[in-house]
């Protein structure tokens, strides 16, 4: 790492370039813990064929716990790094100010084609398919059409005043979630990721869709049904590669106090939950109930509660349960290796969340999810009987509704909706189309292959 504001390159990075007999650059986009987890399985595959593999880390996530310690767990060398800083606006232009330099001289110096893999909803998604796009290189946007999925208000209304009239039934409401007609689009939550994910589908060439539900409501946004592929979420295939290191773990000599114990994994980090003070005060009430009912609560602190805690003056109080809750409560920092994260979640009896990737992952080890929001982006997960909603109004209800999940544990189906061996798929299809078509960017007269009528003729 650079101790100035400069892009940072791998020495020899150019050498390796000129010297490459490749055609097609991959390049494999990373900032945050989890866009290293879930496109480390492409990066591992890309490399297994030796293709020309370019890592280019934003450095978003810089420190061991959310970013370091994860690249060495799969074996992943980064070649630049962005080095971008400053506020979110900032980082936003520097992302696409510095990968479009990048890619420029990637392409006129060394005449490499860029195929950019891009992740979900973030960030950096969203600004490296601007400057690959801008540029005329569409993207793969593994993970593709992730919406929010929110339940109407006429849905809140009646469970909110049917709860305050002490008639609320954990069994009804669970199975009033499965009904698709309640729900609704056009959220803006997660934020910003909503926007992000919206953002990046109009440079995508090739859409890497988790579930049948995306594909769907991909072509009814009237994208071309011809480039969408469902081949399911790469976080199975991370899974599975952790799950090989779980043997390793010494995620419970962290948190003794749960081991062997029916404990509920709690991560709170979203903007929308931390930073708006009521919502985040109905969370952490309903977290401090379950601890003084005598739960065993797992608490991993991120740098979003951190600031919350601080912020709404609750140190003192956090530094009181820890004290007073020591045989049921642990507060600790986030694990730093994947394989620990799974190893703790696999053995808890549920998993408190706002996080999207964790309502995956509970899904595929097979653990009840409690999303805390009012939507979620992994509705397939609510509708296929694997997570159910708590919205952060009243930390009565939250409390209630994740003591029914641990209670009710039987009734969660456990089913894997992601696949396996997904970074092969996705692979497979991003090279057929190059072999076919030798660029993911066409304009219509290419798109529509109409170039055999053309005439220039006067």
């Amino acid at each position: 790492m650079t101790k100035n504001n400069d892009i940072f390159i791998r020495e020899g990075f150019w050498k390796d370039i000129e010297n490459s007999k490749k055609t097609y650059a991959h390049i494999i986009m990373i900032a945050t813990k989890p866009d290293i987890i879930k496109q480390a399985p492409l990066y591992l595959e890309l490399k297994k064929r030796w293709e020309l593999v370019i890592l280019v880390h934003t450095w978003q996530h810089y420190d061991y716990n959310l970013s370091k310690w994860v690249l060495e767990e799969f074996n992943m060398d980064v070649d630049i790094n962005l080095n971008i800083y400053w506020d979110i606006h900032k980082k936003y232009s520097l992302i696409v100010e510095r990968l479009w330099n990048f890619l420029v001289k990637l392409n006129t110096e060394f005449h490499k084609i860029p195929v950019p893999y891009v992740h979900w909803d973030t960030m950096t998604a969203t600004t490296a398919d601007k400057a690959a796009f801008l540029n005329k290189f569409a993207v793969v946007h593994v993970e593709a059409w992730i919406r929010t999925f929110t339940p109407n208000k006429e849905f809140y209304y009646n469970l909110f005043e049917n709860f305050e009239k002490g008639e609320f039934n954990w069994k009804k409401y669970y199975e009033s979630l499965q009904c698709f007609e309640i729900y609704e689009k056009g959220s803006i939550e997660p934020y910003p990721e909503q926007f992000d994910t919206r953002a990046i589908e109009w440079s995508t060439w090739f859409f890497a869709v988790p579930v049948k539900l995306y594909k769907k409501t991909l072509i009814d946004e009237w994208f071309p049904k011809e480039h969408i592929k469902v081949v399911g979420n790469t976080v199975a295939d991370a899974i599975e590669i952790s799950k090989q290191k779980i043997d390793k773990s010494t995620a419970f000599d962290k948190f003794p106090n749960m081991k062997w114990k029916p404990f509920i994994f709690i991560t709170i980090h979203r903007r929308e939950n931390t930073q708006k003070k009521e919502r985040f005060l109905v969370i952490y009430n309903a977290i401090k109930k379950l601890i003084q009912d005598w739960v065993y609560v797992c608490f991993l602190w991120l740098y979003a509660s951190e600031y919350a805690i601080d912020n709404y003056w609750l140190r003192e109080d956090i530094e009181k349960l820890k004290e007073n809750y020591k045989e049921n409560f642990a507060y600790w920092p986030a694990l730093a290796h994947h394989s620990e994260v799974i190893d703790m979640i696999s053995k808890a009896w549920a998993v408190v969340t706002d996080s999207w990737s964790m309502q995956e992952e509970a899904n595929i080890v097979w653990v009840p999810c409690v999303t805390i929001r009012f939507g979620s982006d992994r509705t397939e997960t609510i509708l296929n009987w694997t997570n159910i909603i708590a919205p952060p109004i009243n930390s009565k209800l939250i409390t209630k509704i994740v003591l029914g999940a641990i209670s009710n544990n039987k009734m969660i189906k456990k089913e894997h909706l992601y696949w396996t061996n997904v970074s092969e798929k996705i692979i497979d299809e991003v090279l057929k189309i190059l072999k076919k078509d030798w660029t993911l960017f066409k304009y219509d007269d290419e798109r529509l292959e109409l170039w055999k009528f053309f005439n220039w003729n006067i």
